[in-house]
Parts: C-alpha cells; sequence; structure tokens
C-alpha cells in the first residue's frame, strides 16, 4: 500500500504541472534521467514519429506497452542504428534502419501501423515487417503505459514483475541527447503533438549543461548535469569513484557444484530478450572437466556454453540446423586449475525476409579459436532464460552434453545481448530483482577441495565435473586403502560410481583374527552390483540391481545395515536382505580396500572378482561411511598419486586407432582398450611381446605351488597350445586334503575337462583334430557351478556340475605332467574313455557325460608346446621367464620365437629425451622394452618420486644397471651379462618386482635379483617419466647414485609400463625434444656427423666408411676404444724411439695427439730430436699448463694454453699441428691456440731420429731431466703408434725405469683427502663456427690413407685446408663421452690354437693386425673374443664392466719364455691385479720357436685359478648392490673401473733378464761408436739451410702419407707390414713428408 500511495502521490504531482507545448527538450542520460508522456493508442493505423540528436551510439529512445501482458513497442538506437522491438501478439519481431546516426544532427523516426504491417521509417528510409494476430488493435486506452522516453522510472523498474510487458527494458543504456517534436497520430488519422507530464534529468531546449563547460569523467564515464554540478555515471564501463578513476576489481565466485545463478523471465509474465548480436565474456579455473558454464534461451532457441572433457562447447539452435563448436586443442586442457578466458560472439545477417545467416565464434585465451556457421529462418535469439554455472538438472537445459554443475571459480562475467550489457556475478552481488541465486554463494574465489571433504580411497583416482572428491581408478590393480569400516551394530556406506567395464572389485573389508569368517565386500560382475555379507554365521550374497550400470553414466549405491537386516539401493532400485545364522555383530578388521584387493591379501573364495584380480576401473565420487564423509582425494595423494587423477573421464583408451597388434582384438575399457590377446602368439597391453614359449618332451613340467590349500568359486583360465600327439595332460590341480581335481586333457585329439567337486564328476568335450601340429587356443571359465569351455573362436560349451559343491580345494597346479616329487595327493589313474568308446564316432565338436566310463587308460604326459599360460589375473609362463620363481618349478624348455619390435623411436643425440606420465609403479613393477645401441653410456629411463624415491635405468659401460630407492636406502642391481650391450644389436630389458621386496633385472635370457630390506615397500614416484635421458639442467640434480651424465642415444622400441603401452614418438606425449624420432634408423654406411666417436675423421669407402683415429687418442673402429696406456711411475722412466740409421725423415708438417692424466706441475711429456741439426719439438708441462716448444733452425717458438690447468689428474688430450713455421695446440674441447711467427723461418725438421717419451736425457747424460710421472695413453706422432710397439716388444723402442703397461686407463689419479671422478673430457661452451662435419674437409673418401701417388707431393694429406699457404687451419674435435672399455695389446702371445685351426705364425703379417684396429695383440699371452668359439680356450666372465677380464697392470719386466706344458703352474705369467682369467691350460711360448700341441678337447676342459699376489684382494663380483644405511652409500660402492695400483711391483729375476742385459749392453756400445761417427761427420759438413736436400742416390722406402707405419710396425688402414712401394726418385729440391 505504502508503494502505491507513492506511486499515485507522484503521477498526482506530475499532472498538476502546468501542461505546456514542448518543442524539444535534452536528456541527460543519467540513471535516473526519463521523459513520461501520455498513452499512445494507435488503434489499428496509427504512428508515432519524433527528431533526435545524438553523439552516443546506443540508449533507449522510447518505451510503452499494453500494461503487463504481451504487447510493446521498444524503440532503441544500436551502435549508431535504430532499432524497433514490437510484439502485437504474434511474437516479437525486430526492424531495424540507418546507420552511423550518432553523428550529432538531426534525424526523423517514425513508426506506423496498418492492420498486420508496421512499418519503420528513419529519414525517409524504412522497413516493415508483417504479422499474424487475432486483433490488431495495441492495448486499450485504459490499461496501455505511459510512453517513456530516454529511459524508465525508477519506481517502475523496481515494479518489473508487475507492471512491465518486457522487463529487461529496464536493463537498456538510457539516452543521453536531445528530443523534438515528439507527434501521435491516432485512428482518426489527425497528427498531435504530444506534452510531457514528468522528466527527471531533462533539460529545455538552448539550455548548457554543466558538462559542456567541464566534463570531469574519465576512463569513458558519461558525465551529466545536476543541480549540484556535473556529475559521472560509470555503470558502462570497468571504473568506479566519483569520476571513474579507479579500476574496478573483478567479481569473484565460488561455485562448488550446488550453486547457480538465473532467471526466467516467463516466471513474471515477461517478454523475452531479443537480439541480433550477443557476446559472452567469462574466465573460469577448475579442476573438472565438464559443468555447465552459461545458457541462455527460449523455448527451443538456445546458447549453451560448458566444459566437456577438459574442452570448451557451445551449442546453439536458433530454429535453424543446430551448430555446435569445440575448443580442446591437441596436448592442452582447460581442467588445470588455472585461469582462462573464453569469449562467445554471435552474429546473424539477413539474406532476405525468410533467411538468415548466423555466425558463432568461440575462443579460449585468445590463443585458441574455432567458428561454425548456420542458416535458417531466424532473425532474432530470444532469451527468457539465463543460468550461470548449472541449473537443478543440468541434463536438462536444452543442447546440454553434460549432467554436471560448474566447480570452481568465476569472475568477470559478462553477457550483451545488443545493447543490453549484464554483468551477472555484479547483479546477483547488488541483488538485482531480475536475477536469483540458488544455494550459498562466496563472491570470492576459494578452493572447492579445501571447502568440501569428499573422498574416495584407490591408488588410481580421478576428480571429476562439478562433484567434489571423484577418483578414478585407471589400473585393475589400483586400490586405496582406508580405515577399516566400523560397523559392528550397525552403519552405512553411499558412493557414487561411473564405468563402462563390467566386472571389478569395488570395496572389500576383512574381518578380525577372532572372528568367524566376517567380512564386507562389494564387487561389480557383468554389469551388476553384488553385496557380500557375513557377520561369521554365513555368508549372504545380494544382487543389487536389475539393470546393469556399466553404461558410463552416474549410478548412487546406498547401504544401511543394522543387525542382520539391512538394504542396498541403487539408484531407485532398493532391495532388503537378512543374514543368516544367529550372528548380529560385524567384526571387521585391518582395512578397507577400495577398487581392489591389495597385495597378498587373501578374499573370500566366493568374492569372485578378489579371486580373479578383476580391480575396478572406473570413477568413484561423495563417499560417506557413517554419516562422516571420506575424502578420497586426499588419501590418493597420499598412497598413490601416480595413478589418481582429479577428473573423472572416459577419454584416454581409444579402439579407433587400431592399437592392438598381430590380429589382437580391441575392446574398449574406460579411459583405456584392452586387446585379446588369446588368440595370437604375442602378449602384453597391445599384443606387442613374444609370448613366453615353453616345450614339453614328456618329461618336463611346470608346477605352481599355492604354499597353502586354497579355496576357489571361480577360474579363468587361457592358454595356447600345439602337437601331433592325441592325448596328453595339459593341465590338472591336486589336494592335499580333499579329492577336488581341474584337469584338462587331449584324448583323440579332443579336449576333455573333468570337474571334481565333492564326489561328483563334471565331464566335457571341446573341439575336434586339434593334434593337427597347429597352433589352437583354449579358454576355460567356471564360475561356481557353471563351467564353460571354448576352443579357438568356437561357440563356447556352457554346462552345469552336479551336486550342492561349487568350491574347488588345491594346492598344486600341474601342466604338461604330474612331478613326481609333488607333496599333494594326485591320482595316477586319472583316466581317459578308451579309444574304442562311442565318443570316437560322435560328430559332434563338444559333448559332456557324467563320471562313469566304460574303460579308463592312465593319462600321458604331453609332448609338444604351450604358450600364453594365463590363470585368475596371471601369466605364469611370462611370470617363469621374468624370474618370478618363488611359487614355480619349471623343467620345460624356453623356446625363442622371431624378434618382434614395435613403436620403435630413435634418440639422435646424447641430450634429446622424450617425458611421458608418470610410471605408476606404486605397489608393483613391471618394465619390459627392447634398446639397441653403439654407445656405452647413457641414461635410458628416470622417474623422480617424493623424499628419496626415485627409479632409474642406465647404461654403464655397455651393462644395464637398474637404481631406485623404496624411501629407506638406494638399492643397484646390473645385469649379468657376459658380454657389453652396445653392439648394435636389439636386446630385451624386463624390470619386475614378484614381492614386495624382491626386484628382477632380465636382460635378454640372464636374471639378476636383489632383495629390498627393511622399510618401505611403496615407490612413491611424482612427475614425469623420462626416457632417453632428462633435460640438460637435470643431470645435476639426479641422485648422487645415478651416474649417468648424458642420455641415451640408440633406439628404444616395445615399450610397456605395467600393462601400459605409449608410443614414445606418438601425439599424446607430453614432451619430445628435438633429435627425437619414429622409427629405428641403424647407423649409416655413409660418413655422417656421428659416425666417428671422439672427433676421428670418418674416410668413406665404397659401401662403408672407416674411422681414422690418429689425433684423437682413442682407437677401435669408431675410435670409442681405449688404446694403449703406460704409466709412468714415481721411480722415473722413459721411453725412447730411434728411427733406422739413414731413414730419417724430413717434413714440414707434424701432427701429434697424445691422451695422458697427470698431478706434476712441471714435467717433459717427450721430446723429438733431429740427428744432425738442432731441429727439435718439445711437449713439456710448466706450472701445470702445456706447452710445445719447437724449432726449426732458426729460433725456439713455444705455443700453449695458459687458462687451462692440466694437472688436475684427469684425462687430457693434446693435438698439436705444425706446418712450416705454424703451429696450434689444443687441450680437449677448449679454444684452439695458434703461432704464426713473423720475419724469415724455416719451415722442415730435418732428419728426424730420436724420440723420447716421459722425460729427456741429454746426449752426455744417463739421468732423465725433468721424468714425466702419471699415465700416457693413445701417443700418435706423424702416424706413428710408439706405445703400440712398445707393447708389442718392437726393437727399436727402448723402455727404462718405472714404465708399466696398463690394460685399461683408470677413472682418475688418487689424490690426498678426496675421490677424483675420472671425466675423459673438460666440457666448454662450443667454438663459434660450423658444427662438426658441416663445412669442414675432416671427410674424405678412400680406403685406407687414400693417397696411391707416388710423388708425396701431389698426397694431400687429411688435415690439410687446400689453401696452399702456411696457416694452420684449427680442427675442431667435437667433446665425447668416455669410450667402452677394452683392452690394448696384452705383453704375451702363447702359440695356442684358438678356435682349433689356426696355425702358428711363421709370418709378422698373420700374427696381428696393425694398431688401432681394436683387436688384442699380444707377445705372450692372448684373451679370446667372447664369442671365438674355440674348443681349447675357455675363459671365465665374472661381473665386470667388460666382457674381457684382463689384470689391471702388466709390467714391463721381461718374463721367462716357457714352452706349452699340461702342468704348467697356472700362476706363472703377468701379474695381474682385480680380475680373473682362467684357461683351460696355462701357457707361456715363445714367439720365434712355436712347439708342438698336443690335441685338447673342450669337452674335458676345465677352467683354472689364477694366483694372485700377496698384496693385492681377489675380486668378489656380486650381481647386484645392497646398502644397509642411506648415508652410508658410496661412490666405492657401485661397481667401478679398476684403479691403477700404485705399489712398487715386485722385481722379477730371471736368467733372461741377465741375458737381455747383456745383449743391450752390446747394443749400446755399438750406438756409441756409430753417434762418435756421426760426430765427425757433422763436423766436417755444414747445415744446410731451408732448402734441405736429400741424397737422391740413396733408395728410400716409401712412407705413406696418412697414416705413417713404422718400419717394422703395423699401419692403418689396407697397408700391411713389409708392403714397400718404391718411391720415385724426388724431383724437388725440398723432400717433404706427408704424414
Amino acid at each position: 500500500m505504502g508503494g502505491t500511495s507513492v506511486w499515485f502521490g507522484w503521477l498526482a504531482l506530475a499532472l498538476a504541472m502546468t501542461c505546456r507545448s514542448i518543442s524539444g527538450f535534452l536528456l541527460e542520460g543519467s540513471p535516473s534521467s526519463f521523459a513520461q508522456f501520455p498513452r499512445w493508442v494507435p488503434g489499428a493505423n496509427g504512428s508515432l514519429e519524433f527528431e533526435f540528436l545524438t553523439q552516443e551510439p546506443s540508449g533507449l529512445f522510447l518505451y510503452t506497452d499494453d500494461g503487463g501482458s504481451y504487447e510493446f513497442f521498444e524503440v532503441k538506437l544500436i551502435e549508431g542504428s535504430v532499432r524497433l522491438h514490437y510484439n502485437l501478439g504474434g511474437g516479437a519481431r525486430l526492424l531495424t534502419v540507418g546507420r552511423g546516426l550518432n553523428d550529432g544532427r538531426w534525424h526523423r523516426v517514425k513508426v506506423s501501423r496498418r492492420h498486420d504491417k508496421t512499418q519503420l521509417t528513419v529519414d525517409g528510409v524504412s522497413e516493415f515487417r508483417s504479422a499474424k494476430a487475432l486483433d490488431h488493435e495495441f492495448g486499450s486506452p485504459a490499461s496501455n503505459s505511459f510512453v517513456y522516453v530516454g529511459g524508465l522510472p525508477e519506481l517502475v523498474s523496481r515494479q518489473v514483475g508487475a507492471r512491465l510487458t518486457l522487463p529487461v527494458v529496464t536493463l537498456e543504456p538510457r539516452f543521453a541527447g536531445q528530443i523534438r517534436q515528439l507527434v501521435y497520430t491516432g485512428v482518426d488519422g489527425i497528427p498531435r503533438t504530444q506534452d510531457m507530464v514528468a522528466s527527471q534529468g531533462v533539460w529545455m531546449e538552448g539550455r548548457h549543461g554543466d558538462c559542456d563547460q567541464h566534463d570531469p569523467c574519465m576512463n569513458g564515464g558519461r558525465c551529466y548535469s545536476s543541480g549540484h554540478g556535473p556529475l559521472c555515471d560509470c555503470s558502462l564501463v570497468n571504473y568506479e569513484g566519483p569520476n571513474c578513476e579507479k579500476e574496478r576489481p573483478s567479481e569473484e565466485a565460488t561455485f562448488r557444484g550446488r550453486e547457480y545463478l538465473w532467471w526466467d523471465l516467463r516466471r513474471i509474465g515477461g517478454q523475452p530478450l531479443a537480439s541480433q548480436h550477443d557476446q559472452l565474456s567469462l574466465s573460469f579455473k577448475t579442476r573438472h572437466p565438464a559443468g555447465v558454464l552459461f545458457f541462455t534461451g527460449h523455448g527451443k532457441d538456445y546458447v549453451n556454453v560448458a566444459l566437456r572433457e577438459g574442452g570448451v562447447l557451445v551449442t546453439l539452435d536458433m530454429g535453424g540446423d543446430p551448430l555446435k563448436v569445440t575448443v580442446r586443442p591437441d596436448k592442452v586442457r582447460f581442467d588445470d586449475n588455472q585461469w582462462h578466458t573464453v569469449t562467445v560472439h554471435r552474429t546473424v545477417k539477413e539474406i532476405n525476409g525468410h533467411t538468415s545467416f548466423c555466425t558463432l565464434s568461440v575462443s579460449v585465451d585468445g590463443l585458441y579459436t574455432e567458428k561454425g556457421t548456420t542458416a535458417g529462418p531466424f532473425s532474432q535469439l530470444s532469451s527468457s532464460r539465463i543460468h550461470l554455472a548449472g541449473a537443478d538438472v543440468p541434463a536438462l537445459l536444452p543442447g546440454a552434453e553434460t549432467r554436471s554443475n560448474f566447480v570452481g571459480c568465476l569472475r568477470k562475467v559478462e553477457y550483451r545481448a545488443d545493447s543490453v550489457r549484464l554483468d551477472l556475478i555484479r547483479m546477483a552481488r547488488e541483488g538485482n530483482p531480475l536475477l536469483h541465486v540458488s544455494g550459498k554463494l562466496d563472491f570470492m574465489c576459494l578452493e572447492v577441495e579445501a571447502g568440501d571433504p569428499v573422498s574416495f580411497t584407490t591408488q588410481e583416482s580421478y576428480l571429476d565435473g562439478p562433484e567434489n572428491g571423484v577418483v578414478k581408478f585407471t589400473r585393475p590393480d589400483a586400490v586405496l586403502v582406508l580405515p577399516s569400516w566400523e560397523a559392528p551394530r550397525q552403519g552405512s556406506i553411499s558412493f557414487k560410481m561411473r564405468t563402462t567395464e563390467a566386472n571389478g572389485l569395488l570395496m572389500f573389508n576383512s574381518g578380525s583374527v577372532s572372528s568367524q569368517g566376517d567380512f564386507f565386500a562389494l564387487e561389480l560382475l557383468e554389469g551388476h552390483i553384488y553385496l557380500h555379507l557375513n557377520l561369521g554365521s554365513g555368508s549372504r550374497k545380494v544382487k543389487a540391481t536389475n539393470r546393469r550400470v556399466d553404461d558410463g553414466w552416474w549410478h548412487e549405491v546406498t547401504l544401511n545395515r543394522d543387525s542382520q537386516a539391512g538394504r542396498i539401493t541403487v539408484d531407485e532400485g532398493a532391495n532388503d536382505f537378512t543374514t543368516p545364522g544367529d550372528s548380529h555383530q560385524l567384526d571387521l578388521d585391518g582395512a578397507l580396500y577400495v577398487g581392489g584387493a591389495g597385495n597378498g591379501i587373501n578374499v573370500p573364495p566366493e568374492l569372485w572378482s578378489g579371486r580373479l584380480g578383476l580391480g575396478y576401473v572406473g570413477c568413484m565420487r561423495d563417499l560417506v561411511i557413517n554419516g562422516q564423509a571420506a575424502d578420497l582425494a586426499s588419501y590418493a595423494k597420499k598412497q598413490d598419486s601416480g595413478s589418481i587423477v582429479r577428473f573423472c573421464h572416459s577419454d584416454g583408451g581409444s579402439c579407433s586407432s587400431s592399437p592392438c597388434l598381430h590380429s589382437g582384438e580391441c575392446k574398449a575399457g574406460w579411459g583405456r582398450f584392452i586387446c585379446d590377446c588369446s588368440h595370437t602368439s604375442y602378449v602384453g597391453p597391445t599384443c606387442g611381446k613374444n609370448a613366453a614359449t615353453l616345450h614339453f618332451d614328456g618329461s618336463q613340467y611346470v608346477r605352481v605351488t599355492a604354499g597353502e590349500e586354497s579355496s576357489t568359486q571361480a577360474e579363468d583360465i587361457a592358454f595356447r597350445f600345439r602337437t601331433n600327439r592325441p592325448v596328453g595332460l595339459l593341465l590338472t590341480t591336486t589336494s592335499g586334503v580333499s579329492s577336488d581335481k581341474l584337469e584338462l586333457a587331449l584324448q583323440s585329439g579332443r579336449l576333455r575337462l573333468t570337474v571334481k567337486l565333492g564326489d561328483r564328476d563334471k565331464v566335457m568335450y571341446a573341439g575336434n583334430g586339434l593334434n593337427d601340429q597347429q597352433w589352437h587356443s583354449v579358454k576355460l571359465t567356471r564360475r561356481a557351478t557353471q563351467i564353460s569351455l571354448q576352443t579357438d573362436k568356437d561357440p563356447p560349451t556352457i554346462e552345469h556340475t552336479m551336486g550342492r559343491h561349487s568350491i574347488l580345494e588345491y594346492r598344486d597346479i600341474h601342466i604338461g605332467m604330474v612331478s613326481s616329487n609333488t607333496s599333494t595327493s594326485w591320482r595316477p589313474s586319472s583316466t581317459f574313455l578308451a579309444p574304442s568308446s562311442t565318443l570316437s564316432s560322435t560328430p559332434l565338436a563338444s559333448s559332456a557325460s557324467s563320471s562313469s566310463s566304460p574303460s579308463q587308460v592312465p593319462v600321458p604326459a604331453f609332448i609338444g608346446e604351450m604358450q600364453s599360460f594365463y590363470m585368475n589375473g596371471n601369466y605364469l609362463f611370462e611370470m617363469a621367464r621374468s624370474g618370478h620363481v618363488d611359487r614355480l618349478e619349471v623343467t620345460a624348455t624356453f623356446t625363442k620365437g622371431p624378434q618382434v619390435i614395435h613403436h620403435p623411436v630413435t634418440f639422435k643425440s646424447k641430450s634429446a629425451f622424450v617425458a611421458l606420465p608418470q610410471l605408476k609403479a606404486y605397489a608393483s613393477t613391471n618394465i619390459y622394452f627392447q634398446f639397441k645401441t653403439l654407445e656405452p653410456t647413457g641414461l635410458i629411463m628416470y622417474n623422480g618420486g617424493k623424499g628419496h624415491d626415485f627409479l632409474a635405468l642406465e647404461l654403464v659401460n655397455g651393462h644395464i644397471h637398474l637404481v631406485f630407492n623404496l624411501g629407506s636406502h638406494p638399492v643397484k642391481v646390473r645385469d649379468n651379462n657376459k658380454v657389453a650391450l652396445n653392439d648394435n644389436k636389439w636386446h630385451v630389458v624386463t624390470v619386475s618386482r614378484p614381492s614386495p621386496r624382491q626386484h628382477t633385472l632380465m636382460v635378454d635370457d640372464n636374471i639378476a635379483t636383489a632383495t629390498n630390506g627393511a622399510g618401505d615397500e611403496n615407490l612413491d614416484l611424482q612427475g614425469f617419466l623420462y626416457l632417453g635421458g632428462v633435460p640438460p639442467e637435470m643431470y645435476t640434480s639426479l641422485p648422487r647414485h645415478v651416474m649417468s651424465k648424458t642420455g641415451f642415444e640408440g633406439c628404444l622400441a616395445s615399450l610397456d609400463l605395467n600393462g601400459e603401452a605409449p608410443d614414445p614418438a606418438g601425439k599424446d606425449v607430453p614432451i619430445i625434444s628435438n633429435r627425437v624420432f619414429a622409427g629405428c634408423d641403424g647407423p649409416s654406411t655413409k660418413c655422417h656427423r656421428n659416425a666417428c666417436a671422439n672427433g676421428g675423421t670418418c674416410v668413406q669407402q665404397w659401401n662403408s666408411y672407416s674411422c681414422n683415429c690418429d689425433m684423437t687418442s682413442y682407437t677401435g673402429p669408431t675410435c670409442s676404444d681405449e688404446s694403449t696406456a703406460y704409466e709412468f711411475g714415481r721411480g722415473t722412466g722413459i721411453m725412447s724411439f730411434k728411427y733406422p740409421q739413414g731413414r730419417w725423415p724430413d717434413s714440414r708438417r707434424d701432427l701429434l695427439a697424445v691422451g695422458f692424466m697427470t698431478q706434476q706441475e712441471d714435467a717433459v711429456v717427450l721430446r723429438l730430436d733431429s740427428a744432425n741439426s738442432n731441429d727439435y719439438m718439445e711437449l713439456e708441462i710448466v706450472d701445470g699448463n702445456i706447452f710445445m716448444v719447437y724449432n726449426m733452425g732458426t729460433e725456439d717458438h713455444p705455443i700453449g694454453d695458459v687458462t687451462t690447468k692440466v694437472n688436475d689428474g684427469l684425462y687430457h688430450v693434446v693435438r698439436f699441428i705444425r706446418t712450416g713455421p705454424n703451429a696450434t695446440i689444443q687441450i680437449d674441447d677448449y679454444k684452439v691456440f695458434s703461432k704464426n711467427p713473423s720475419g724469415h723461418q724455416l719451415s722442415v725438421f730435418n732428419a728426424q731420429s730420436h724420440l723420447q717419451i716421459g722425460g729427456r736425457r741429454s746426449r752426455r747424460s744417463t739421468d732423465i731431466e725433468r721424468p714425466f710421472m702419471g699415465v700416457m695413453s693413445g701417443l700418435v706422432l706423424n702416424g706413428e703408434h710408439p706405445l703400440d710397439l712398445a707393447a708389442e716388444r718392437d726393437p727399436r723402442l727402448e723402455v727404462e725405469g718405472d714404465v708399466h703397461l696398463l690394460l685399461r686407463l683408470p677413472r682418475g689419479l688418487p689424490s690426498e683427502g678426496r675421490q677424483t671422478e675420472f671425466n675423459p673430457w673438460q666440457r666448454t661452451p662450443p667454438l663459434p663456427g660450423p658444427s662438426p662435419g658441416e663445412g669442414d674437409d675432416l671427410v674424405f673418401s678412400g680406403a685406407g690413407s687414400g693417397c696411391d701417388m707416388d710423388d708425396e707431393d701431389e698426397c694431400i694429406p687429411v688435415f690439410d685446408t687446400g689453401s696452399g699457404d702456411d696457416l694452420i687451419t684449427p680442427v675442431y674435435i667435437p667433446p665425447t663421452l668416455p669410450p667402452i672399455s677394452k683392452p690394448p695389446p696384452h705383453a704375451f702371445i702363447p702359440d695356442v690354437d684358438v678356435g682349433g685351426s689356426r696355425q702358428p705364425c711363421d709370418d709378422e703379417e698373420d700374427c696381428y693386425i696393425g694398431s688401432g684396429s681394436g683387436e688384442f695383440n699380444t707377445d705372450g699371452g692372448v684373451m679370446p673374443d667372447g664369442d671365438s668359439g674355440g674348443d681349447d680356450i675357455e675363459v671365465e666372465f665374472p661381473v665386470t664392466n667388460h666382457p674381457m677380464l684382463a689384470p689391471d697392470v702388466i709390467h714391463s719386466e721381461e718374463h721367462e719364455p716357457t714352452h706349452y706344458n699340461k702342468n704348467k703352474d697356472p700362476g706363472s705369467g703377468p701379474t695381474t691385479t682385480g680380475s680373473t682369467l682362467a684357461f683351460t691350460s696355462s701357457s707361456t711360448t715363445s714367439t720365434t720357436s712355436p712347439p708342438t700341441r698336443p690335441p685338447m678337447k673342450g669337452s674335458n676342459t676345465k677352467p683354472t685359478a689364477t694366483s694372485y699376489p700377496p698384496s693385492l684382494p681377489q675380486p668378489s663380483p656380486p650381481t647386484y648392490d645392497y646398502y644397509d644405511e642411506y648415508t652410508d652409500f658410496t661412490e666405492e660402492e657401485f661397481p667401478k673401473k679398476p684403479t691403477v695400483i700404485k705399489e712398487d711391483p715386485p722385481d722379477l729375476h730371471s736368467e733372461a733378464a741377465g741375458g737381455v742385459a747383456l745383449i743391450i749392453s752390446i747394443i749400446a756400445g755399438a750406438l756409441i761408436i756409430i753417434i762418435l761417427i756421426i760426430l765427425l761427420v757433422l763436423k766436417f759438413k755444414g747445415r744446410q739451410d731451408g732448402n734441405y736436400k736429400v741424397d737422391q742416390t740413396k733408395n728410400y722406402e716409401g712412407i705413406p702419407t696418412m697414416p705413417t707405419p713404422m718400419i717394422n710396425g703395423q699401419g692403418n688402414g689396407n697397408i700391411k707390414p713389409g708392403d714397400r712401394r718404391p718411391v720415385k726418385k724426388q724431383s724437388k729440391d725440398v723432400k717433404e713428408w706427408y704424414v
């Protein structure tokens, strides 16, 4: 009553005003401005017209209606165009005329009616539309409202529900501008100018407002005048404050799935909002993949915006063809709990009077945009309903693609329909009368999970859609562990579930120890939910559903129990039950398992899904136990975060991509695909692995021991077999306490199944002619008394057993035959019907009979092959092959089939990697893959975890290392293969976890096992699973037990990660770095960038290539093997090499490479002197820096690197190149330093004659000056290999003092107080310029040296730049890793017949191949290759880093030559440390007089032991390392490369030593005489200048250019020792030796 009285009072006051004609007036456009005029009653042929002037693009001109029924007229300005929106009973219509009318000029608008036609005219331009209606009259004079110009009074706006036909008119922006000449024309056709009856914010025409003089509004705010000066309207901009100077904070709200905003104009009788153009903009943040975001519509017209499967889906229908637009980029989801902004644009363009064209554009974050179009007989979108974030029943919203409300945060939600602008969250907060709030809404963004405790506890679970606490079980073995259900007398459990898989254990809780079999369980079988309940006096099984629930929809399950009575309800269907017996109390203990049963949990026999190992795969939410919500998400985070995700959707696995290989049958599961491989010879998640195949010869078997008597009501058995025998025992069970039996055998080529439960037998037959030596599949399924037997793809035979018994008791399962040592009872009289029985003539493929039979014969053992043996969730043969031998006894023989490779991927760089989703290995581990590579080291797989937990697989020195930590201490397992695996052949790796504390690593067919001590049993991983390596920045943060510092380079294939088979190069992989390619590209036969390691030079040949390793300090086919290495001890020692008399080469170009490690600050590494001049080169260490000093006859030229210390005990490589007086030097991969002396310089090193290694000794002194102490390896000077010659006892090379041959490089020289980690290369940033192999001259063609010219001047050396000058072009040597370790040449070559066919050497070139070839050559002992296949030599291979074992140090002292003697003491020979080498018989012979060997048979030989010096311990190679304390895990505990023993070796004295000393004395005397003669000659012959002439009358043996062989040494490439080609006499004055 109060509001009505105020209304009439205001109206009376307005009417009392003196009415006067208004020629024109100004509307200020404030939030309260309006002008009111008399009612307009046009009848059927009236009109209304006015003139306006404005500069604003939008605003309401006038509005009038029929008083709240359905007729109205609305005229407004929209973006400079005049829009007429009206309804005369035939539905709302729109007319639009004009463009750019907000130009500050006067324009005339006229609205006229003539019966069913309505016309809009603007400045003489007209548009009309006809509408059919029962009555063409517009309202009535009694009910029609006033005509409101510029806006509506606030009082009318507040009463929208009772007085306005079009309520949304109150949301239109008010008109700001001038209006004049408002004229009505009625039924009589006479135009009448109207007088204003009320107004607010209106000024007379000609008066200037306050805003004309001063406009204080900022940021687009509208200024209007008032009695107190100018004011600002900020309602249409995102600013606030008196002058719109402050940015308005974004409106936010939190929705939890129960709250939403809505309006419905139908409830207040209002007409819908109509628009031709819409725009929706909102920002959201959520973890849920599905939910309604926004909906607006009227009748069949609608726009629905929702989240679906992590993407944005917009559906539109305006009466034409429905339109759907989805924004869901690959590898991008919007349910990641980050803010995302969605913008939806809809525009309509009228093509003709009957058809319009609609364009819909959807954009997310401005990055992902999709568009769609549709056409139809529409012109507008009508909206009477708006919903934000959901509805009461979201599935009933038109166009609904989700059944969920939105869960998360929304902010800045703005909907614009033509000129109407709705800030929905702001309107809700301010209490707009049109908008309603459902639920309790928080106008701020809160974390939804913190506000709503929702729970489910499984290992793999998701949160989904609008609901909270949703978890998804993604794998059958996923289990969550909750506290026990406390419900002794009464209790309740409720939850919601969603899946498309038909079987799975939902919940299980066992009884206490003192209970009488109490337990509670819920399981899903064949799409139906079953309740199992036992109070100790009997079990009750209740089928809770009448229709299947594996339909992918949410279903609610509720269980209420009170004593013995209870009710279980699924959706709307309820089932009452009563437990049997007299027990009223449920005594549960232990954990409540959700989603399955934990490992080792014994479940009752009537719980079929638990017995069969069928875990639940699907989603759960809203778990409430005894009225208390359980937070499943928090349980999942603590237990198995890898298998539990925060949303619930069914994507992730589809059969559309044909993922099953080898004709496997694909079946779609929930978020996964399932491959049925039972009819193939393969197993694995994609049927990609060769099935383990066992051969039975009639005396072999497989026995599975359960450990104790087992009782089951259900079995799933499947396997394949082939045989040519018509009879044979395939499978049988035995028991120690019962006569129960399940027996499957062949009889007359048919399958016979015998099932004995209690005292009754059931016999079934299936198949026919199965002994055809073809593979046949068998599938046996039993559920209580129902049995199904199927062969191949024939229809199954289904029968029922006799009697009341349904439980099968057994202890052992026998396959192939019953072993004689079984402890259970088995009747050997297990029989078949005799062949003469009537069954032989039965034409049917299957039949059934009772236990009686006319005659019986014993069951013979099976002869044939079986594979893919599956029983109750376990592949038994695969378990046996993987080392799960706790309960398996296998005497049958595993056979090998063809190797199968699928989904191969190539890592073409050590920095390449792939990131996969986290490895799901919380309680069990089963990893399988294949690899091949040529690289000895690299990280293959790594997944970090919580705390100390991690898992890594790496290749170390050619062997697989498994390193992991379950939280208490690290464990390392190394494969026990006898040969290195980097042989470019496919190898199979399987990592398994048979029990919580047992871990196995199987590589090919060799198994290594580790047992984890007490501590954690679960592997808590998190983050990505990296393959092939990790990002470069991660290597420094890897656990210190992981040795790899670079990635894996090679091929990986056939990946199987705990039942998942991802494609590492597939499109769904989260991260793929560069240099990762699908497929496996083997090593190229053409030279390529990575053909040669350690900077070796690739030499292209016709169908292959070779590597020149002279400038690397390494050797081998790919420059990846260690070269010959010597240790120079503290007792000082030196090597001397002298060129043959008269064969001293002159050199214009010198090439030198040497590797070394030392801790000296000052030493001479080597020195080369001239025979007849002062020319020399000296490589020395000064203050820890390396220098080369050379003199070609003028002055000393020093060159070195003062920025790099080389006395750090690590391995360094020095490369020196001299061309004339110019030179370059480089250490490792550091900067190349060059020397270019100025002035007149000589260029030829004349008569190179004497090379000293490890120090220098002057001609007149016996003392060694500045001796070198350390290790030197791979010395190459101008193609010569002096260290190789020393190892081969070349007479031209003399070794003196404390110098010892090493069989392998140490990891580093030990220093006081620390353990030096060996790294052969110091890492530096790459040098500027092209990459190796790009634009350089390091690759050349030809075999061997490639030089066939007689004149060396015409032969281009390898490193020649072709410039023709004497400048040195630096050669870039790329950094590499340590090479694969191979033994260098040994000191002895026995005269033994390796392989049984080789004759003793009588020709030097037949005894061994040249240095650098990678062969293991000795003078007195032999290291046979691992695959030599000889019968005469047997080698022991303990677990070491290299397949060939050898002593660490071989001293240089001579040993007495000894002829073959079968009783020779095995301790004689080289002194060895740290390894064991055993031959069939030891022998040490002289290479000059090979004896005759007696024949030997390898079958009777036995390895002999090798004696060790007292000071050196014998090795004890373990198969794994185990560490009791986490903090005690040190580098010494890992397998390491043997280090050099620094103790002085014992002196060895013999008669041979005295003889050698005498010979040396004679040679020394002769040399002194020769030197004196040479000095006399030189005294009379002066030194010649740079143009040194050689006596051309002498015949010189040709020395090839690159490399240069020793005179009696070994050559590289195709040049053999003794292959001497005469060189033509020189035609030039300068004799140059290119090397």
